[in-house]
């Protein structure tokens, strides 16, 4: 075979492996030992997977990362986009990072892969200056930029947009309205927002959530900080406490993995606590303490972690609670539970009346509910009315959050008392599904107490999406006490009506 055909060959090749190109075509400058090929690590070589089946499936790429830090995702992805942009003519790449210097730092890094790359695979570079590499033969280039002007992006069109650290870049809903609509959707086109959290409430937390609610197009990935296989350090004369041994216990991880959490703890500074939040914060286990480390909830997030991977047996009366939806961004969640344990969980996009009613009747039906409590609000009280119409009235009760509540000397309204029974409730032990939309749901909210020091929950007013799964958790919570229908006498109907306008709490298994 001659010299020819073997560059042909490598090329076939290299076009279609990416890892396999990266190790012999590029080079990174690595902190201690110079330039070096690029191999890719473990959480590396995951999205190239991830991004070969998406391409493959679908055409194109549309991804949302959620990340530790240090895992060389921005590295990776702007070698991926390199290696688009120089083998698939007529591809225009850009790269936004939060700040000039990350920048600056992104494009050494192109330029880098560009100058080490042997010349028989490469395109020769029409314009190479402080910010793009332009491959004029085959329309297609490389580009950085800044994530801070409004314009970014505008005029042009761009077939691979990679912006890293979103949560950290300024005009973050602006940029999504100009430069994210310059991407095409046309097949092996890619979007890839990708970064660590900066708390909750900014444009890159509310796209996550969307995107976990499978609201819009884009797909969730977490990284945890355990899924960097070099993440481990030496365990010799290490001790762990109490605390260590409870986060190696609830999240599986081996001794080696806990020391070097431990070695990074120390480099924080502040307290204890601080330093502990702090690193959950920039090298989360799971999604949600990234985005909530540093926001008070008013649910406790280990009790809900916890709870995520408990396994415990129903006892006691079967208790449902409906958060009915009219449309927009809320869904309809429906939540039964007995005793510790939810049961099921349903969570739908339905604002007819009918359909919520019908999907009531069956799980009603179904399940042999001793009491649906139904949120009686807007569209909620049409649903209640027609239930008590079907026959259900000693089954189905109203609920409504601004009612004063059973304890209105120290919660601020029903709601609150709910909130507040619900998250006790989460303390001593409970078993929930295992799911991010429903720990994303009971974290969304925080608390504070009123001039008469009565607890009253944040508003969801200015929120971007609804706590719909806690909410209807919540409602299970109504009444202190339910008791199964088989165990109940027939002077317990007219103690229950008078337990909903405040009365006293009847006795009965929970």
């Amino acid at each position: 075979m001659g010299q020819g055909e073997v560059i042909d060959k490598l090329r076939y090749e290299f076009r279609l492996n990416f890892p396999f190109y990266a190790a012999k075509c590029l080079k990174i400058r690595t902190k201690t030992q110079g330039l070096q090929p690029f191999l890719l690590n473990s959480v590396q070589l995951d999205l190239n997977e991830r991004i070969e089946d998406a391409l493959r499936m679908k055409g194109k790429v549309r991804f949302i990362i959620l990340k530790a830090r240090q895992m060389g995702i921005s590295t990776f992805v702007n070698a991926r986009f390199f290696h688009r942009s120089t083998f698939y003519p007529g591809t225009k790449s850009m790269v936004l990072t939060h700040l000039d210097s990350a920048t600056r730092e992104l494009f050494e890094m192109s330029r880098c892969y560009y100058d080490h790359c042997p010349d028989e695979f490469k395109p020769k570079a029409s314009r190479d200056n402080a910010n793009e590499l332009a491959f004029t033969s085959i329309s297609s280039a490389m580009k950085t930029a800044t994530a801070g002007s409004k314009n970014v992006g505008h005029g042009s069109t761009i077939q691979c947009l990679h912006w890293s650290e979103v949560s950290r870049s300024r005009y973050q809903e602006e940029m999504t309205l100009g430069v994210m609509q310059t991407v095409p959707t046309g097949d092996g086109s890619m979007i890839i927002l990708e970064s660590t959290a900066n708390g909750i409430g900014e444009y890159f937390y509310q796209t996550w959530q969307e995107a976990v609610r499978g609201e819009n197009e884009f797909v969730p990935i977490f990284y945890p900080w355990t899924a960097m296989q070099e993440y481990r350090a030496d365990t010799t004369g290490v001790e762990f406490s109490a605390e260590e041994r409870e986060y190696q216990r609830l999240h599986g991880i081996d001794d080696e993995q806990l020391a070097w959490r431990q070695m990074k703890i120390k480099g924080f500074k502040g307290s204890p606590e601080e330093r502990t939040a702090q690193f959950a914060e920039q090298y989360p286990i799971v999604a949600e303490e990234a985005f909530r480390s540093s926001d008070n909830a008013f649910i406790d997030v280990n009790a809900v972690r916890a709870a995520r991977k408990a396994t415990m047996g129903g006892v006691g009366a079967l208790v449902c609670g409906v958060d009915p939806a009219a449309g927009g961004k809320d869904s309809t969640a429906i939540v039964l539970r007995q005793g510790r344990k939810v049961l099921k969980a349903w969570r739908f996009k339905r604002p007819d009346t009918m359909e919520i009613v019908g999907r009531c009747v069956d799980v009603l039906n179904e399940y042999k509910v001793d009491m649906m409590f139904v949120d009686a609000v807007g569209l909620g009280l049409g649903i209640y009315d027609r239930l008590v119409e079907l026959g259900y009235k000693d089954r189905v009760m109203d609920v409504k959050a601004s009612r004063k509540a059973d304890n209105s000397e120290a919660y601020f309204n029903k709601r609150a008392e709910m909130w507040d029974r619900m998250s006790e409730w989460l303390d001593n032990g409970a078993d929930i599904p295992d799911s991010d939309i429903f720990e994303s749901d009971l974290l969304m909210l925080k608390a504070e107490y009123d001039s008469a020091r009565r607890l009253k929950m944040q508003s969801k007013a200015n929120l971007n999406s609804s706590p719909d799964l806690a909410d209807a958790l919540s409602f299970t919570f109504a009444l202190n006490h339910i008791m199964p229908k088989a165990e109940q006498p027939k002077e317990y109907e007219g103690l229950r009506r008078v337990a909903t306008g405040g009365g006293s709490a009847l006795v009965g298994n929970v």
